[in-house]
């Protein structure tokens, strides 16, 4: 897409905002409403060179880091249009690859018109098919993620009966756009709603994709024979059922062949996709239950395609696709210290997810209550996966990680909570095929001097029982660095004022203290928060999907405002 054809598309859409405002100005006395958020996370980075690590010292040429969001919405009656800016001064650290973020843009545009039964959208927008399997565009500013799609998006919805979408556009690339096309229809269909059955829902639902890329040409056989064409298709197929409670959802996905290198002799060859999604729960009388499976295989959906040699290393944001981990998402350090990552060219993995609320004034609910939560997960990968050298083995499945967890929240009065969690976890290592296990402890204790001011502090400890090193001199694999200690104290004095400080320490091996302390104040819409901490290599993790973030000290000033 050249320059020329994208000044032409944008300035279509101001033409469609311009139009859609003078509509709306004919059709209404009122002058509408005007909304909108900025967001900074500004870094100053300090040498420390104790923060070297396999992925580099992220001590940068130019100190400073800045990441900009200004987003504007304006809504009157059904009409609706936005606008957001973004600002890299330069691109944080960890944000990959980071020429890929650079200086200002308007990196979203959007009109839209809504009516009772239709709808349509003209610009970038985010949208998702059925769980996300094969289709999910949407923004995470944590992570560095936003793959939205500019073009149209059409609904149509009859009753509460029938529902069709239908979209096509070209995909956000990093603050650019990829040189391929999206196409898509969604179809929902409530099948007890035809008929007045309104304490039941069972529904078939289905979905279509095609992407439109001419580099998928270049791949050949040995023969110089074309392996694939320049569509990518992709479906989905889903059936929905809720009663008093009980819910059970099945979705069946297929995505047309992409190029994978063979790992006995690493030719290219093309391998269709396929997946499979269960998922059951239950929800009353105080319990909560859900069960989730999920199998794939060649399943990862990239922009542009990952073997092609130019986009080697696009890394998070050349994906089309959704598929999260199947394991807790922890809040405490060292529960999350090494998170599991799904692997889209193979997986089987469950999850089981269970509440239950002791009720009050029994003898385990006490007179407050009490919560339990039980959570476990399982993963296996195709073995050659795991075994980049091992020859002839794409059909075996090995173990790649578990994770089970038991938290128990008591609010012992109406000062004093606590939340202990234990978590055990078994874990592949990144450089070798070993299981590494772990054993978390943590204790949250949560005191209310008065009902303004509180005082917070979280104690954790982690066991890793030692591995041996195979070889003399070998570097030690990261998940191999025994037990770990770490702690925080947050004083708040609502609804104002913040403070806390946190240190996590790994005595067994690494033996640097990784520590930071700050400050927040928060009024009315806006929060200012300034830190400042050692921060370790490791995993940043947002909704199942983490992205890596290399070692750093600095300061940290963080502000949200919204009107």
């Amino acid at each position: 897409m050249n320059r020329y054809t994208n000044v032409k598309i944008t300035g279509v859409l101001c033409a469609f905002m311009v139009l859609g405002a003078g509509v709306a100005n004919a059709q209404e006395d009122t002058k509408g409403r005007i909304s909108g958020s900025y967001e900074t996370n500004t870094m100053y980075y300090m040498p420390d060179d104790k923060v070297y690590n396999d992925m580099g010292n992220a001590f940068p040429k130019d100190r400073f880091g800045s990441n900009n969001y200004l987003k504007l919405d304006y809504t009157r009656g059904r009409f609706s249009a936005g606008i957001q800016g973004e600002l890299y001064a330069p691109v944080i650290q960890g944000y990959k690859p980071a020429e890929g973020y650079q200086g200002a843009r308007i990196s979203n545009k959007y009109v839209s018109w809504t009516d009772d039964s239709f709808s349509v959208t003209v610009g970038d927008f985010y949208d998702q098919f059925g769980s996300g399997l094969i289709f999910r565009t949407y923004e995470d500013r944590a992570l560095g993620f936003n793959n939205s799609l500019e073009g149209a998006r059409v609904t149509y919805n009859y009753s509460d009966i029938l529902s069709v979408k239908g979209i096509f556009g070209r995909p956000r690339l990093f603050t650019g756009y990829a040189p391929v096309w999206v196409r898509g229809a969604d179809v929902s269909w409530s099948i007890l709603s035809m008929f007045g059955v309104y304490n039941q829902y069972l529904a078939l639902e289905g979905s279509y994709i095609s992407k439109y890329d001419e580099s998928r040409e270049q791949y050949t056989d040995i023969n110089d024979k074309p392996l694939l064409t320049t569509d990518m298709n992709a479906w989905s197929a889903r059936l929905v059922y809720e009663v008093a409670g009980f819910s059970i959802k099945g979705e069946l996905v297929g995505k047309a062949p992409s190029v994978y290198k063979e790992h006995d002799n690493f030719d290219e060859v093309a391998r269709a996709g396929r997946g499979q999604l269960v998922e059951l729960g239950y929800s009353g009388y105080g319990w909560g239950v859900s069960l989730t499976g999920r199998a794939l295989r060649y399943m990862d959906m990239y922009i542009l395609d990952k073997n092609t040699t130019d986009y080697m290393d696009l890394g998070l944001c050349n994906v089309l696709n959704y598929m999260p981990s199947l394991t807790r998402q922890y809040t405490y350090s060292l529960a999350n210290l090494d998170p599991y990552v799904v692997n889209g060219e193979g997986e089987r993995a469950a999850q089981a997810d269970i509440y239950y609320n002791f009720r009050k004034k029994t003898a385990l609910g006490g007179r407050y209550g009490t919560k339990l939560h039980l959570n476990g997960s399982i993963a296996y990968k195709p073995y050659n996966v795991i075994m980049p050298s091992t020859v002839g083995a794409s059909d075996e499945w090995t173990f790649a990680n578990l994770d089970a967890s038991i938290d128990v929240e008591k609010q012992w009065n109406k000062k004093f909570k606590t939340t202990a969690l234990f978590a055990y976890q078994r874990l592949l290592g990144k450089r070798n095929d070993r299981l590494y296990n772990r054993y978390v402890f943590v204790a949250d204790m949560l005191y209310k001097f008065t009902p303004r001011n509180s005082l917070r502090l979280e104690l954790q400890y982690l066991h890793a029982p030692w591995g041996t090193l195979t070889q003399e001199g070998e570097q030690r694999d990261t998940r191999d660095h025994g037990d770990w200690w770490a702690a925080m104290a947050e004083f708040s004095m609502a609804p104002r004022f913040s403070i806390f400080a946190s240190d996590m320490y790994n005595y067994a091996y690494e033996k640097i203290h990784y520590y930071s302390f700050g400050v927040s104040y928060t009024k009315s819409s806006t929060r200012i928060a300034l830190s400042y901490g050692r921060n370790r290599a490791g995993m940043v993790c947002s909704g199942g999907v983490c992205r890596e973030m290399p070692a750093y000290t600095g300061f940290n000033l963080s502000i949200t405002t919204s009107f």
